[in-house]
């Protein structure tokens, strides 16, 4: 009776393969709710990538993926990240937050973004408005 060869080795993913970098972007960039489509699903029949703001398209992966880091302003590197340094409630709508985070990253300019994110309910450092109605006595 022949024995069947063990499974390989679990292996951690290949950080240059184009999964793991569409994973990264996809959880660095969720403020922008990026969302990459394959050519069998995609309307252009091409690899497709959107978020709130922008898109882009092109014949392979590869290509996709040097168009989002490009638009992204984003080298691409595991180092590539935004820190937040600070949270405020958006002035000019009640419901949003304003995220302010700089930039960490051997490869790249220093550099800060404020990011909108739609937070109708209080934060922590908000606290509840149990909490700032009896202000803890």
């Amino acid at each position: 009776m022949e024995e069947t060869p063990p499974p390989p080795p679990l292996a951690p993913i290949d950080p240059n393969a184009p999964y793991a970098l569409r994973m990264t972007l996809i959880r660095r960039y969720w403020h922008l709710v990026l969302k990459f489509t394959p050519p069998y699903l995609s309307d252009s029949g091409r690899h497709e990538a959107a978020w709130i703001g922008g898109d882009a398209a092109a014949d392979t992966e590869a290509e996709l993926l040097d168009k989002v880091l490009d638009a992204m302003g984003d080298c691409g590197s595991d180092g590539h990240l935004w820190e937040s340094r600070s949270e405020t409630r958006d002035p000019l709508n009640n419901e949003n937050i304003l995220l302010t985070q700089s930039l960490t990253c051997v490869f790249c300019d220093p550099r800060e973004r404020v990011i909108t994110v739609y937070h109708p309910h209080p934060t922590v450092a908000e606290g509840t408005p149990q909490e700032r109605k009896h202000d803890g006595t």
